[in-house]
Protein backbone atom coordinates (compact mmCIF):
# COMPACT_ATOMS: atom_id res chain seq x y z
CA UNK A 1 0.00 0.00 0.00
CA UNK A 2 2.96 2.28 -0.61
CA UNK A 3 2.08 5.02 -3.14
CA UNK A 4 5.79 5.48 -3.84
CA UNK A 5 5.79 2.04 -5.47
CA UNK A 6 2.92 2.76 -7.85
CA UNK A 7 3.56 2.03 -11.56
CA UNK A 8 5.29 4.73 -13.53
CA UNK A 9 2.85 7.11 -15.14
CA UNK A 10 0.15 6.41 -12.53
CA UNK A 11 -1.08 9.49 -10.69
CA UNK A 12 -1.75 9.50 -6.96
CA UNK A 13 -5.48 9.92 -7.64
CA UNK A 14 -5.55 6.93 -9.99
CA UNK A 15 -3.52 4.84 -7.56
CA UNK A 16 -5.88 5.77 -4.73
CA UNK A 17 -8.91 4.87 -6.86
CA UNK A 18 -7.36 1.48 -7.61
CA UNK A 19 -6.65 0.73 -3.94
CA UNK A 20 -10.20 1.63 -2.93
CA UNK A 21 -11.56 -0.58 -5.70
CA UNK A 22 -9.36 -3.46 -4.49
CA UNK A 23 -10.55 -2.94 -0.92
CA UNK A 24 -14.22 -2.97 -1.90
CA UNK A 25 -13.73 -6.05 -4.06
CA UNK A 26 -12.08 -7.84 -1.13
CA UNK A 27 -14.92 -6.85 1.21
CA UNK A 28 -17.50 -8.24 -1.23
CA UNK A 29 -15.48 -11.39 -1.84
CA UNK A 30 -15.06 -12.06 1.89
CA UNK A 31 -18.55 -10.93 2.87
CA UNK A 32 -19.14 -7.72 4.88
CA UNK A 33 -20.84 -9.76 7.63
CA UNK A 34 -17.56 -11.63 8.17
CA UNK A 35 -15.43 -8.50 8.68
CA UNK A 36 -15.45 -6.93 12.12
CA UNK A 37 -13.17 -3.96 11.61
CA UNK A 38 -10.56 -2.28 9.44
CA UNK A 39 -7.44 -0.98 11.20
CA UNK A 40 -5.12 1.64 9.71
CA UNK A 41 -2.34 3.92 10.89
CA UNK A 42 -2.75 7.55 9.74
CA UNK A 43 0.92 7.28 8.76
CA UNK A 44 2.51 3.84 8.50
CA UNK A 45 5.52 4.62 10.67
CA UNK A 46 7.36 1.32 11.10
CA UNK A 47 6.84 0.51 7.43
CA UNK A 48 9.01 3.47 6.45
CA UNK A 49 6.82 6.52 7.14
CA UNK A 50 4.32 5.84 4.35
CA UNK A 51 2.21 8.93 3.71
CA UNK A 52 -1.22 8.15 2.22
CA UNK A 53 -2.47 10.04 -0.82
CA UNK A 54 -4.96 12.87 -0.17
CA UNK A 55 -8.40 11.58 0.76
CA UNK A 56 -7.34 7.95 1.20
CA UNK A 57 -8.33 7.61 4.86
CA UNK A 58 -11.60 9.47 4.42
CA UNK A 59 -12.60 7.26 1.52
CA UNK A 60 -11.67 4.04 3.34
CA UNK A 61 -13.74 5.14 6.34
CA UNK A 62 -16.72 5.86 4.10
CA UNK A 63 -16.28 2.45 2.47
CA UNK A 64 -16.20 0.75 5.87
CA UNK A 65 -19.36 2.49 7.02
CA UNK A 66 -21.06 1.63 3.72
CA UNK A 67 -20.71 -2.04 4.66
CA UNK A 68 -21.15 -1.57 8.43
CA UNK A 69 -17.49 -2.31 9.21
CA UNK A 70 -15.82 -0.55 12.15
CA UNK A 71 -12.96 1.81 11.36
CA UNK A 72 -10.13 1.72 13.91
CA UNK A 73 -7.33 4.29 13.72
CA UNK A 74 -4.02 3.13 15.20
CA UNK A 75 -2.50 6.35 16.57
CA UNK A 76 0.21 4.81 18.71
CA UNK A 77 2.73 6.90 16.76
CA UNK A 78 0.75 9.87 15.49
CA UNK A 79 -1.19 10.88 18.63
CA UNK A 80 -0.07 13.29 21.36
CA UNK A 81 1.86 15.72 19.25
CA UNK A 82 3.91 13.84 16.68
CA UNK A 83 2.01 15.63 13.91
CA UNK A 84 1.31 18.74 15.96
CA UNK A 85 -2.11 17.73 17.32
CA UNK A 86 -3.49 15.59 20.10
CA UNK A 87 -4.79 13.18 17.46
CA UNK A 88 -4.06 13.11 13.74
CA UNK A 89 -7.25 11.41 12.56
CA UNK A 90 -9.55 14.41 12.82
CA UNK A 91 -7.14 17.35 12.77
CA UNK A 92 -4.83 16.14 10.00
CA UNK A 93 -6.81 13.62 7.94
CA UNK A 94 -10.35 14.86 8.59
CA UNK A 95 -11.84 11.55 9.72
CA UNK A 96 -13.76 10.51 12.84
CA UNK A 97 -12.86 6.85 13.53
CA UNK A 98 -15.09 4.51 15.49
CA UNK A 99 -12.14 3.70 17.74
CA UNK A 100 -8.62 5.06 18.28
CA UNK A 101 -5.79 3.10 19.86
CA UNK A 102 -2.90 5.05 21.36
CA UNK A 103 0.17 4.66 23.58
CA UNK A 104 3.77 5.93 23.74
CA UNK A 105 3.15 9.67 23.55
CA UNK A 106 0.38 9.53 26.13
CA UNK A 107 3.12 9.42 28.80
CA UNK A 108 6.01 10.57 26.57
CA UNK A 109 7.40 7.10 27.21
CA UNK A 110 8.23 7.71 30.88
CA UNK A 111 5.93 4.85 31.91
CA UNK A 112 4.15 2.23 29.79
CA UNK A 113 0.51 3.03 29.08
CA UNK A 114 -1.92 2.36 26.26
CA UNK A 115 -5.50 3.41 25.72
CA UNK A 116 -8.45 2.71 23.48
CA UNK A 117 -10.90 5.50 22.71
CA UNK A 118 -14.40 4.42 21.70
CA UNK A 119 -16.86 6.69 19.92
CA UNK A 120 -20.26 7.61 21.30
CA UNK A 121 -21.77 5.91 18.25
CA UNK A 122 -20.54 2.55 19.53
CA UNK A 123 -21.20 3.15 23.21
CA UNK A 124 -24.69 4.59 22.82
CA UNK A 125 -26.42 1.23 22.24
CA UNK A 126 -25.02 -0.22 25.48
CA UNK A 127 -24.74 2.80 27.75
CA UNK A 128 -27.08 5.47 26.39
CA UNK A 129 -30.69 6.25 27.14
CA UNK A 130 -32.59 3.14 28.15
CA UNK A 131 -29.41 1.27 29.01
CA UNK A 132 -28.60 2.86 32.36
CA UNK A 133 -28.10 -0.52 34.05
CA UNK A 134 -25.76 -1.97 31.43
CA UNK A 135 -22.09 -1.32 30.89
CA UNK A 136 -19.21 -2.24 28.63
CA UNK A 137 -17.34 -4.95 30.53
CA UNK A 138 -13.73 -4.82 29.42
CA UNK A 139 -10.40 -4.93 31.18
CA UNK A 140 -6.92 -6.36 31.48
CA UNK A 141 -4.80 -7.53 34.38
CA UNK A 142 -3.00 -4.17 34.58
CA UNK A 143 -5.83 -1.85 33.54
CA UNK A 144 -6.01 1.58 35.13
CA UNK A 145 -2.54 1.45 36.67
CA UNK A 146 -2.58 4.57 38.90
CA UNK A 147 1.12 5.44 38.51
CA UNK A 148 1.05 5.26 34.71
CA UNK A 149 -2.21 7.22 34.61
CA UNK A 150 -0.73 9.90 36.88
CA UNK A 151 2.26 10.18 34.52
CA UNK A 152 -0.10 10.53 31.55
CA UNK A 153 -2.11 13.29 33.20
CA UNK A 154 1.04 15.22 34.12
CA UNK A 155 2.43 14.67 30.62
CA UNK A 156 -0.74 16.08 29.06
CA UNK A 157 -0.60 19.03 31.45
CA UNK A 158 3.00 19.80 30.45
CA UNK A 159 2.18 19.53 26.74
CA UNK A 160 -0.62 22.05 27.24
CA UNK A 161 1.26 24.46 29.51
CA UNK A 162 4.43 24.51 27.43
CA UNK A 163 2.46 24.73 24.15
CA UNK A 164 4.33 21.80 22.67
CA UNK A 165 1.70 21.09 20.03
CA UNK A 166 2.03 24.65 18.77
CA UNK A 167 5.82 24.26 18.79
CA UNK A 168 5.63 21.13 16.63
CA UNK A 169 3.40 22.85 14.10
CA UNK A 170 5.74 25.86 13.99
CA UNK A 171 8.96 23.88 13.59
CA UNK A 172 7.73 21.13 11.25
CA UNK A 173 8.33 23.18 8.07
CA UNK A 174 12.04 23.50 9.02
CA UNK A 175 12.19 19.76 9.65
CA UNK A 176 10.61 18.96 6.27
CA UNK A 177 12.82 21.48 4.44
CA UNK A 178 16.00 19.88 5.81
CA UNK A 179 14.64 16.38 5.22
CA UNK A 180 13.75 16.99 1.58
CA UNK A 181 17.11 18.66 0.92
CA UNK A 182 18.66 15.19 1.33
CA UNK A 183 17.10 14.16 -1.98
CA UNK A 184 19.99 15.86 -3.76
CA UNK A 185 22.55 13.53 -2.16
CA UNK A 186 23.97 10.53 -4.02
CA UNK A 187 22.23 7.18 -3.52
CA UNK A 188 19.08 8.72 -2.04
CA UNK A 189 15.92 7.58 -3.77
CA UNK A 190 13.25 9.29 -1.67
CA UNK A 191 12.56 11.36 1.43
CA UNK A 192 9.15 11.67 3.05
CA UNK A 193 7.61 12.76 6.30
CA UNK A 194 5.02 14.81 8.12
CA UNK A 195 5.10 16.69 11.40
CA UNK A 196 8.16 15.41 13.23
CA UNK A 197 8.51 11.97 11.70
CA UNK A 198 10.56 11.32 8.59
CA UNK A 199 12.27 8.72 6.44
CA UNK A 200 15.21 8.70 4.05
CA UNK A 201 15.25 5.82 1.55
CA UNK A 202 18.38 4.71 -0.26
CA UNK A 203 18.70 3.77 -3.93
CA UNK A 204 21.71 1.81 -5.23
CA UNK A 205 22.46 -0.39 -8.21
CA UNK A 206 23.52 -4.04 -7.96
CA UNK A 207 27.19 -4.93 -8.27
CA UNK A 208 29.06 -7.93 -9.67
CA UNK A 209 28.95 -9.75 -6.35
CA UNK A 210 25.81 -8.33 -4.66
CA UNK A 211 22.16 -8.06 -5.59
CA UNK A 212 20.36 -4.72 -5.30
CA UNK A 213 18.67 -5.89 -2.07
CA UNK A 214 22.02 -6.84 -0.55
CA UNK A 215 23.56 -3.52 -1.57
CA UNK A 216 20.62 -1.58 -0.15
CA UNK A 217 20.91 -3.40 3.16
CA UNK A 218 24.65 -2.76 3.27
CA UNK A 219 24.16 0.93 2.48
CA UNK A 220 21.57 1.30 5.25
CA UNK A 221 23.76 -0.47 7.79
CA UNK A 222 26.77 1.71 6.97
CA UNK A 223 24.76 4.94 7.21
CA UNK A 224 23.45 3.84 10.61
CA UNK A 225 26.99 3.07 11.82
CA UNK A 226 28.42 6.31 10.45
CA UNK A 227 25.65 8.38 12.04
CA UNK A 228 26.37 6.82 15.42
CA UNK A 229 30.09 7.55 15.02
CA UNK A 230 29.22 11.19 14.30
CA UNK A 231 26.88 11.48 17.31
CA UNK A 232 23.42 10.78 15.88
CA UNK A 233 21.20 7.79 16.67
CA UNK A 234 18.77 6.86 13.89
CA UNK A 235 16.43 3.93 13.40
CA UNK A 236 17.59 1.74 10.51
CA UNK A 237 14.93 -0.23 8.62
CA UNK A 238 16.94 -2.05 5.98
CA UNK A 239 17.78 0.56 3.36
CA UNK A 240 15.62 3.18 5.10
CA UNK A 241 16.53 5.56 7.90
CA UNK A 242 13.59 6.58 10.08
CA UNK A 243 13.65 9.25 12.78
CA UNK A 244 11.16 10.70 15.25
CA UNK A 245 12.99 13.45 17.16
CA UNK A 246 11.79 14.83 20.51
CA UNK A 247 8.81 17.16 20.17
CA UNK A 248 10.79 19.90 21.93
CA UNK A 249 13.59 19.85 19.35
CA UNK A 250 14.92 23.29 18.39
CA UNK A 251 15.75 24.67 14.95
CA UNK A 252 19.45 24.44 15.77
CA UNK A 253 19.11 20.80 16.76
CA UNK A 254 17.22 20.05 13.54
CA UNK A 255 20.05 21.63 11.58
CA UNK A 256 22.63 19.60 13.53
CA UNK A 257 20.69 16.36 13.05
CA UNK A 258 20.43 16.70 9.29
CA UNK A 259 24.01 17.95 8.97
CA UNK A 260 25.23 14.73 10.58
CA UNK A 261 22.88 12.59 8.51
CA UNK A 262 23.97 14.36 5.34
CA UNK A 263 27.66 13.88 6.16
CA UNK A 264 27.10 10.19 6.94
CA UNK A 265 25.32 9.63 3.62
CA UNK A 266 28.08 11.43 1.69
CA UNK A 267 30.79 9.35 3.36
CA UNK A 268 29.02 6.06 2.74
CA UNK A 269 28.12 7.02 -0.84
CA UNK A 270 31.82 7.21 -1.72
CA UNK A 271 31.97 3.45 -1.16
CA UNK A 272 29.04 2.79 -3.47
Amino acid sequence: MNPNLRPKGTSLDDWCDAKLAEMEALILETGPDKIGAFIAEPILASGGVIIPPPGYHKRTLELCHKYDILYISDEVVTAFGRLGHWFASKDVFDIQPDMITCAKGITSGYLPLGACLISDRLLEPISGEGHENTFFNNGYTYSGHPVSCAAALKNIEIIENEKILEHVRAISPRFMEKLNALRDLPNIGDTRGMGLVGCVEAAVDPSDDQTRAERLQAFGNKVDQKCEELGLIVRPLGHMCVFSPPLVITEGQIDDMFAILSEAIRLVATEF
